[in-house]
């Protein structure tokens, strides 16, 4: 009954800017019966299904769960005992077994690396094998230690609470009931309308799973496994390192920043640990992506794209503030040709029908742009920026004469496939009840509306590259308001005290029991990884923004965390590096202030 996918778009990790047409067209697929997942691909091709390929197995991949607390920060300890069932991974694939007999168990050193889980698909045992997560960087070091220097690697993944099914429960008419997940999601028959509607999110947020992945690794669950001849000491000094892209990059970095006595280090890819409420620094890097030649991109293509939506503004400009069935407009304001060129669903009636519904044509962009998910290898037509500005400027020479706006209209309609749905009303209705196929994603956007802003907006002052003034932060703050109840004033309220709670930037936390020896140590040993296409990288580490002390490494060309994803014969020369930047830093922190002797090798 768990999603495997998501509409957001978030499989490989935080959503890029939610193009309402692509949703509304994911949903009537699922309608239509043609849909049995419900991922957004059409923006993004690396954004699969955390599902296993043909040829990796999960056959030495254990899926276990263990007694999480539910409520970190109860002053009642454990609330009574109030726990719920929280799944993880493990594997020891890349530990020596005490039956091999070569003498050399005892002596090899042991580490455990702990794939964060995080917002998303749901998670399961391919997360150890072959996932988007944790594989070029996690899985292949581990590889690598193992083979190459005699390490024994424990491999861990814990699935984020209030994602698949990593499920508490809830309090139904203030009776606590323990096991009922199919509920929280929406599926209970006996279930009305009004409960389904309001899921509790009570104890979903960053600052439990950041306490839960410490919780974790202090657990006999997890030491258990260690196999160091129930050698509790032992296993209490086992060095953990933490990895995750996107927003479990954020839990991974947090986890060492909050908790340095449990681990050991932490690798932070793509993770915009800065909190934003109105984030239009994403719709500004697209835009500076699209002139990227490095990546294909050209300043005619930025020229046309901006233009293109330019002119389509003007036109909706002139109509702004004629509202439904049409009234007061006519077939010369120029609706009617803008609904034909971009077969809006419904015509023309459609874009006249609310202004939110001309804000969803075109404040998110009148085509899809993959800055977030910029593939340079893919082959499928317009699957990369190089693909969607070649389509771009192959269009304008093979038709001088043509606008701007013709041109993306071309572009639309080879991505749409169909009509495209405007219909704004039909988005806040979808997302207003828990179901079974959008419940990661109201998970989420509660993560959103009570910790993080990451509003992507299009500014009328803005360098977005979209419909200007066609997205402010005002249509996302309404939704928190319908969706959840949180006010708008609250909502900016939960994104500074986030920045409060983990310091944003300068990994400067406020009102933590740490030591200010711990403090210390909490801001050394972890890396953070972006890449200069990433969008998300303007609220990242960079060494230029916050604390500079922290390593960190830019990958040119890359996109969202691509260096986590799968080995590929056609990764480039700046992803090998990327992972060698993280393989021999890693290296370096396990055979830092540690029992073994000094180690000087190099792993890659």
């Amino acid at each position: 009954i768990y999603p495997t996918a998501t509409l957001l778009d978030v499989a490989d990790g935080l959503p890029q800017a939610r193009r309402i047409p692509d949703i509304l067209a994911q949903i009537q697929k699922q309608h239509d019966g043609k849909e049995h997942t419900m991922g957004v691909h059409s923006l993004s091709p690396l954004h699969e299904n955390d599902v296993p390929e043909d040829d990796a197995t999960t056959d030495d991949v254990d899926v276990l769960s263990f007694d999480q607390i539910l409520d970190h920060f109860s002053t009642d300890g454990e609330q009574d005992g109030n726990t719920f069932k929280q799944r993880y991974f493990y594997t020891s694939r890349y530990v020596k077994q005490s039956d091999d007999n070569d003498g050399k168990n005892l002596k090899r050193p042991t580490a455990a690396f702990l794939c964060v889980g995080g917002e998303g698909p749901s998670m399961d045992a391919s997360a150890l094998t072959n996932s988007v997560h944790c594989t070029g960087d996690m899985i292949e070091l581990a590889d690598k230690l193992f083979s190459e220097f005699d390490w024994n690697i424990h491999l861990f993944a814990l699935e984020h609470r209030y994602y698949g099914e990593s499920m508490p429960g809830i309090k139904n008419n203030n009776i606590y009931v323990e096991d009922i997940p199919g509920y929280l999601r929406g599926n209970n028959d006996s279930a009305d309308d009004d409960e389904k509607a309001n899921v509790d999110f009570t104890y979903l947020s960053s600052r439990q799973a950041v306490k839960d992945i410490a919780n974790f690794v202090q657990s006999r669950e997890a030491k258990t496994h260690f196999d160091l001849d129930d050698d509790a000491a032992a296993a209490d000094h086992v060095r953990w390192i933490t990895f995750g892209g996107s927003y479990p990059g954020m839990l991974s970095a947090w986890s060492r920043l909050l908790h340095p006595d449990v681990i050991h280090g932490s690798v932070s890819n793509s993770s915009p640990v800065q909190a934003k409420l109105d984030f239009q620094e994403y719709h500004e890097r697209v835009g500076y992506d699209l002139a990227y030649e490095f990546i294909g991109g050209s300043v005619e293509c930025r020229r046309i794209v901006l233009e293109g939506h330019a002119q389509a503004v003007e036109i909706l400009d002139a109509v702004d503030g004629i509202e439904g069935d049409g009234q007061g407009s006519d077939d010369n304001d120029g609706l009617d040709t803008l609904a034909t060129l971009f077969n809006v669903c419904g015509g023309a009636d459609s874009l006249r029908a609310s202004r939110r519904n001309r804000e969803v044509f075109v404040g998110d962009g009148l085509i899809g742009i993959p800055a977030q998910s910029n593939d340079p290898s893919c082959e499928e037509d317009l699957c990369n920026i190089k693909g969607v500005c070649e389509a771009i400027i192959k269009e304008q020479m093979s038709e001088p004469s043509q606008s701007s706006m013709e041109i993306l209209a071309k572009i639309s309609n080879m991505q749409s496939g169909g009509c495209i749905n405007v219909d704004y009303q039909q988005y806040i209705d979808y997302f207003g009840t828990s179901t079974v196929e959008n419940s990661n994603d109201r998970s989420w956007l509660y993560q959103t509306c009570n910790e993080f802003g990451f509003y992507q907006t299009c500014n009328v002052n803005s360098e977005c590259p979209y419909g200007k003034g066609y997205h402010d932060v005002s249509r996302d703050l309404e939704e928190c308001q319908m969706w959840y109840g949180i006010s708008p004033e609250d909502v900016a309220k939960n994104v500074r005290s986030s920045l409060e709670y983990y310091g944003g930037w300068d990994l400067t936390p406020a009102n933590t029991s740490l030591s200010k020896q711990k403090e210390i140590l909490g801001q050394s040993r972890i890396l953070f990884v972006t890449g200069d296409v990433d969008p998300w990288t303007e609220l990242a580490v960079t060494g230029k923004k916050g604390n500079k002390e922290h390593p960190t490494f830019s990958v040119k060309g890359a996109s969202h965390h691509f260096w986590t994803h799968e080995i590929e014969d056609a990764d480039g020369i700046e992803i090998d590096t990327a992972r060698s930047v993280i393989y021999n830093t890693v290296f370096e922190w396990l055979w830092s202030t540690n029992d073994y002797e000094t180690h000087e090798s190099s792993v890659a």
